[in-house]
């Protein structure tokens, strides 16, 4: 065959594949849906490259595994060895067959030994694009992979500007944009989880592209451990895109036979901005990714008590917490870390997981039972993938740990990783963790994990981040199997675990340790980019934040938490009459709405004013909305411009108020108008999109929300 087209087609896009001489496929056209009767080989001539002077005598291809053998000088896709030969490869296209939505195209390369299978589908409905690649060593020695690229994209020259997503503890997800520099760019995490400052997900965009038109590409890898990302400007012009696994050395030794399968990269894109993909991604997760077969769960009000008691379990003190939440509506109680044997602060006890006889010598169950009787359900804090230096199971099972013999390492948190490749050390959280749910009502786990690795090296000497990652599925797919009705929040020092492998497994993310509003304002717009609302861990802390010591009013700290999976984590018996008053509606108003919001589309509005931050709620039958205003810093202007939101049904009309709940304060400006004292309007989709709404004068930290419901 000369030449192999790969087609895939969903509602809104078309994504071919071209393969010359049954080379690796590469991509040839990512767009808008295309005609079924295109002209495939004029589409592959139009984009030919030509060959300049300079270099090679042939193109450079940047194909699904751009190859060093077939003369790719750039960074490779695939780097593998056998014993100390490097090994350069020329796969070649043995079959193709197509599968739902997709293909799978096997290769081979006889020399090298080994055979390479590539997976691409597209979801229909959504676009998004799944790809992943499968090596298998056919030689009779073993081969090392060093690095493979679940897959690698040529992008387009009118792709000018890069977002990245990164940040650090307590200010997490954080989005920054660039132009896309002359050279490469590079984007790691070697911490054995997704991290805080690496996110492992990068968006592409045009250079006219805004919230609401424009080319926009975004890739996240679904890998809950190592990943690196890799954006290069070739040298014979172009660019390509790499997403994978980063592998420590030595970590994939294949012996003849094995396999070793790269995470999921998952892609989008769209041709109307920012916001568009952001929904596109937001249905992927809910109907692709979380534990299937996945039906929208009713997102309860939670309080967590670690920020109203940190490690001082009294049990009176606990009871008046579980009492005062379950006032204020409450439906979910959650116990924080300082429960078990031996923790009375962050120095020991991981690993021992039994209730402290001292601060609960009849167990939990008091206090879970106590919780179910005021109406609520009962959560747990747990980190089962830590062990304590100070602990019994340390002192009993050292050799537990992952790190060499002999050789020091740094703790964190007093604390180091369980090597969760060891089936014995997965037995073991597996029966202490059904010990705790066989004997109390637990219907609820926040999964912690707060170490970064650093010696990730497993009993046999070989690199473990791999296998930890692996083991660490394993067990939380044995403890959904043996308690379905368990949910499963994932939290690593705040956010420092959210992506699409670990998503698979468990329901929310805690998305930051800082319940600063202000700070939670970006901190939410970088997490609603790739993930829906309703996975957002959103709390309404004391009045001074626990991690910045910012103050902040109680109308701004329960607007922020309204639109994510609204909780709280305040002391609830030093908390104002005032505010406790407020916080009472906030709630009723959030489970008035939680529903559809969490089967919606939620996203950042555009304003021209960065200092202003609005937020839209829109329910999927564009029938009702919610638009938050929050002031970061103090605005540009005196006079803010107005709001336009888009989205709405442009020809219907909407009856506008300010809810009268975050009403703004009369004293700001000289003059309010009717409206902004609570006067409803009655304007149409089309007037709210181009023509906006004037929001009072505001000052830092200041808030409004407004509510729109379509006239019937």
């Amino acid at each position: 065959m000369a030449a192999n087209f790969f087609r895939l087609d969903g509602l809104h896009d078309t994504l071919v594949l071209h393969s010359e001489q049954n080379r690796l496929p590469r991509l040839l056209y990512w767009g808008s849906p295309l005609p079924q009767g295109t002209d495939m080989d004029s589409l592959a001539m139009a984009a030919q490259r030509p060959v300049p002077h300079g270099g090679l005598d042939q193109e450079e291809e940047v194909s699904w595994l751009p190859e060093p053998g077939r003369g790719f000088t750039d960074a490779p896709g695939l780097v593998m060895r056998r014993g100390s030969r490097g090994l350069y490869t020329q796969l070649h296209i043995t079959s193709a067959r197509a599968i739902a939505h997709g293909w799978e195209i096997e290769c081979a390369d006889a020399l090298a030994q080994i055979s390479v299978v590539l997976n691409i589908d597209m979801e229909p409905t959504t676009g998004v694009v799944s790809a992943r690649s499968g090596l298998t060593n056919q030689g009779i020695d073993n081969v090392q992979i060093d690095w493979f690229a679940s897959i690698t994209l040529p992008v387009p020259e009118y792709l000018q500007h890069r977002h990245s997503i990164g940040g650090r503890w307590s200010e997490e997800f954080r989005l920054t944009r660039e132009p896309i520099g002359s050279a490469g760019w590079l984007q790691e995490s070697r911490l054995g989880r997704t991290s805080h400052h690496a996110f492992p997900g990068l968006l592409l965009s045009a250079g006219d592209a805004q919230a609401s038109q424009g080319e926009v590409w975004a890739g996240h890898l679904a890998w809950s451990g190592n990943h690196r990302t890799l954006l290069q400007r070739c040298r014979m012009g172009g660019m390509q895109w790499q997403m994978g696994e980063l592998l420590l050395p030595g970590e994939v030794d294949l012996a003849p036979q094995e396999t070793y399968t790269t995470p999921v990269a998952h892609f989008a894109r769209s041709g109307t901005g920012h916001r568009n993909l952001s929904y596109r991604w937001h249905q992927f997760v809910r109907s692709q990714v979380l534990p299937q077969p996945h039906t929208p769960k009713t997102r309860p009000v939670q309080f967590s008590t670690w920020e109203a008691t940190y490690f001082d379990h009294d049990a009176r003190r606990l009871r008046a917490l579980a009492e005062a939440a379950a006032e204020l509506g409450v439906e979910r109680f959650v116990l924080d870390d300082g429960w078990f044997v031996g923790r009375h602060d962050d120095r020991a006890g991981l690993g021992d997981w039994d209730p402290c006889p001292a601060r609960y010598p009849q167990g939990l169950g008091p206090l879970a039972e106590h919780c179910r009787d005021l109406g609520m359900e009962f959560g747990l804090w747990v980190e089962p993938e830590s062990v304590s230096a100070n602990s019994n199971l340390y002192r009993a099972h050292p050799d537990w740990v992952l790190g060499i013999a002999d050789l020091p390492q740094p703790l964190g948190r007093h604390q180091y990783v369980l090597n969760m490749g060891l089936p014995e050390v997965r037995a073991y959280l597996f029966e202490s963790l059904s010990r705790l749910l066989r004997g109390t009502p637990i219907c609820f786990l926040k999964w912690d994990m707060n170490r970064d690795m650093t010696h990730a090296v497993g009993l046999n000497g070989r690199a473990g981040a791999h296998a930890h990652v692996l083991g660490l599925y394993a067990l939380l797919d044995q403890l959904r199997e043996a308690y379905p009705y368990l949910q499963i929040e994932t939290c690593a020092s705040g956010g420092a675990r959210a992506d699409f492998g670990i998503l698979r497994r468990t329901d929310r993310v805690w998305v930051s340790d800082c319940n600063d509003p202000l700070s939670r304002q970006r901190i939410q717009q970088g997490f609603l980019l790739f993930f829906p609302p309703e996975l957002m861990g959103a709390h309404v802390g004391d009045a001074r934040s626990h991690t910045n010591g910012r103050t902040a009013s109680i109308a701004l700290r329960t607007l922020s938490a309204l639109f994510g999976h609204m909780g709280i984590e305040a002391n609830l018996l030093n908390m104002r009459g005032e505010d406790l008053d407020f916080l009472r509606t906030a709630l009723h108003v959030y489970k008035e709405h939680r529903d559809w919001i969490h089967q919606g589309f939620v996203a950042e509005v555009e304003h021209p004013d960065p200092h202003l931050h609005v937020v839209s709620a829109i329910a999927q039958d564009l029938g009702k909305a919610l638009l938050s205003v929050v002031v970061l810093e103090s605005t540009r202007t005196s006079v803010a411009a107005p709001v336009r939101l888009r989205g709405l049904d442009r020809e219907a009309v909407y009856r506008v108020r300010v809810h009268p709940h975050w009403l703004a304060r009369a004293a700001a400006g000289k003059t309010s108008s009717a409206f902004h004292q609570g006067t409803t309007l009655a304007l149409s989709g089309s007037v709210l999109a181009e023509h906006g709404l004037q929001i009072p004068v505001l000052t830092v930290g200041d808030c409004i929300l407004l509510e729109l419901l379509r006239d019937v």
